[in-house]
């Protein structure tokens, strides 16, 4: 199911940023890599860059967006300005030693909110619900 723009307004936010960030949390490999990994530190920053990419899609602006969720501008405007191929490609092949940053994260969401555009399921969600 492919959502449309006047759907995913009526969806309240803080629904919609925890379905992106879900989302976000499986392309990442789900919570036992990121354990795994020791990437425990991505988690609030896949909720800031979650709850900052439904914003901006909402129409809020990056000042609005970081009043908000209680960031700085330039930390908006680093998550929005994320390049989610390169944070593909990052995942496929880390460099030793990286730790994620917020542009990781802000790529993570972005490639999350594309894919539920495209109607993908949140797996994690569905694996809950099947018990």
């Amino acid at each position: 199911m492919e959502l449309k723009g006047s759907e995913i307004q009526r969806v309240p936010p803080d629904q919609e940023a925890l379905r992106v960030f879900l989302k976000a949390l499986e392309i990442a490999g789900g919570p036992r890599e990121l354990i795994k990994h020791r990437h425990l530190t991505w988690v609030p920053s896949l909720l800031e860059a979650a709850y900052t990419v439904v914003l901006k899609e909402r129409g809020r602006t990056e000042e609005e967006i970081a009043a908000e969720l209680g960031l700085t501008r330039p930390t908006v405007r680093l998550i929005l300005r994320a390049d989610p191929e390169q944070v593909r490609r990052r995942l496929e092949a880390p460099p030793p030693g990286e730790e994620a940053r917020a542009h990781v994260a802000g790529g993570l969401a972005k490639l999350a909110w594309q894919a539920l555009r495209r109607g993908e399921d949140v797996e994690l969600l569905s694996a809950l619900t099947r018990g």
